[in-house]
């Protein structure tokens, strides 16, 4: 991986975390979005709308945590 060059400054870290809230609703949306079109494309049950909203928030926090490993690492060179 590369090492990053943004010298400490806050505009980076104000990025990066205002990206992660909007990685983490992009992957709510995803899971809820696509259960929903498999419930319909399927006939399945309802509840699987719920398991794709709750899948959807765990690969979202999955995401949050690698890219904050990834920006922490960063910063301590």
């Amino acid at each position: 991986m590369g090492t990053s060059n943004n010298d400490g400054k806050p505009w980076v870290a104000a990025a990066c975390i205002s990206g992660a809230g909007f990685l983490l609703v992009i992957s709510v949306f995803v899971g809820f979005f696509g259960a929903r079109w498999l419930v319909e494309q399927l006939d399945g049950p309802r509840y699987w709308i719920a398991i794709g909203t709750i899948g959807g928030l765990l690969l979202g926090i999955v995401n949050l945590i690698v890219l904050i490993k990834k920006f922490v690492g960063a910063q301590n060179g």
